[in-house]
């Protein structure tokens, strides 16, 4: 087994932008670290969006005061209602797991990093000056630019490189949320549906979608409503058969991850209950 990690390394490759909260936390272990990004998540969040983006100045000071105004938000009662979801999702995580498990607390994650998204929306949106036409074609290459490179880390187009590189991405996962990786452990993502089914030329159509779109809700001024709807119906626009593949591949990640924590010994799963007492005491302490 590999030695636990006692600080957890941020890997841009293969996390998901959780914007304002989740996205800047995840980089950080340890309760004093997590606090410290959690006061600090506005500019955290806004440094990771404007990466993906190069936002003119304008629109980046804009969307900065936005993103100070979510957090005042969520620093009230949202904060707390994630601290009882991720309550829920220790006392879970505590023994084994069934697939309505994994289903649960990624739904339960999903559904508030959507109210957060939301918010940050409408207060973006009732702020943004227009972008002008050479401003959105320079936001635009750069989400080609990212796409390229996002094809290239995960490699896509040589199905070997791709599968090899997806191991790594979920065995380092693992060892983050775990503390280590066990053999066994190793072998059941190997020889799990999410490595031998997975899709990487799917999840790539709709990124190239939802970045179109994304363009589309910022060439308007609309008080948010394009950003709103935007980030909300992630699930909305594809065609049906990507819709239903792309469902399954969800629902193959999550039994992989319910067979892997089946299997974790007692030090491992004490290495996830700390993790998520740690993200509990910051969002219950007053």
């Amino acid at each position: 087994m590999k030695p636990a990690r006692s600080v957890q390394r941020p890997d841009n490759r293969h996390r998901r932008v959780w914007l304002l909260l989740l996205a800047s936390l995840s980089v950080l272990a340890g309760c004093s670290a997590l606090s410290l990004a959690y006061m600090n998540a506005p500019a955290l969040g806004v440094l990771r969006i404007d990466s993906a983006l190069d936002l003119p100045q304008v629109q980046r000071d804009q969307l900065a005061d936005a993103a100070a105004e979510v957090h005042a938000w969520h620093r009230q009662q949202p904060r707390r209602e994630l601290a009882a979801l991720l309550r829920e999702a220790r006392r879970r995580l505590a023994g084994p797991i069934e697939q309505s498990d994994g289903e649960w607390i990624v739904g339960a994650a999903q559904n508030h990093v959507r109210e957060v998204g939301e918010r940050l929306a409408i207060a973006f949106g009732t702020r943004m000056t227009r972008f002008s036409p050479a401003e959105i074609a320079r936001i635009e290459r750069r989400l080609a630019e990212r796409g390229a490179e996002f094809a290239d880390e995960i490699g896509a187009g040589d199905p070997a490189r791709e599968r090899a590189l997806r191991i790594e991405r979920i065995e380092e996962a693992i060892d983050d949320w775990l503390g280590s990786v066990s053999e066994h452990q190793q072998a059941l993502v190997r020889s799990s549906r999410a490595v031998a089914g997975f899709d990487a030329s799917l999840w790539l159509q709709e990124r190239a979608r939802r970045e179109r779109r994304l363009l589309d809700a910022l060439a308007v001024v609309d008080g948010g409503a394009s950003l709103k709807l935007w980030f909300n119906d992630w699930r909305k626009g594809r065609a049906a058969p990507a819709a239903e593949a792309m469902d399954a591949q969800r629902a193959e990640a999550i039994a992989m991850w319910v067979a892997v924590l089946n299997a974790a010994d007692a030090e491992q799963r004490a290495h996830l209950v700390g993790r998520l007492s740690d993200w509990i005491e910051v969002f219950e302490d007053d």
